[in-house]
């Protein structure tokens, strides 16, 4: 009685064991092809030739003149076409609010480190 009970745990074990490690080899073999997809789509929705970007401002930094829309950088020109008048940089920072809906004008690249484009023109769209 004694050898059936221990060869019936031992066995549980065993599939135990090998159900884990299974699944724990699985989860690395799916994991780099989903981490990749991740990059992929982040990439894709900004390129060097887009004139136009429209996202939701996440933050204003006001002594770099940086924007922050949907987690990319942007320098804002020194005078901007904002809301069909012309501004000053300093003028459209005191204007634009986290949680703006906005449309940019891009223009070239104005930090090879950072990536961020400079920007030509904002319009809110909505808040």
């Amino acid at each position: 009685m004694i050898t059936r009970l221990h060869s019936i745990l031992s066995g549980r074990v065993y599939s135990v064991i090998l159900f884990s490690l299974a699944v724990f080899i699985a989860g690395f073999l799916v994991s780099p092809t989903t981490r990749a997809q991740e990059e992929m789509a982040d990439d894709s929705s900004l390129s060097l030739n887009d004139e136009f970007f429209e996202g939701t401002v996440n933050f204003v930094h006001s002594d770099s003149s940086m924007l922050i829309v949907d987690d990319y950088s942007f320098v804002l020109d020194r005078v901007i076409r904002f809301n069909d008048a012309s501004w000053s940089r300093e003028q459209v920072i005191q204007r634009i609010e986290p949680g703006n809906r906005v449309g940019l004008e891009l223009g070239g690249v104005a930090d090879d480190r950072s990536g961020a484009r400079v920007v030509r023109s904002i319009t809110v769209i909505g808040q």
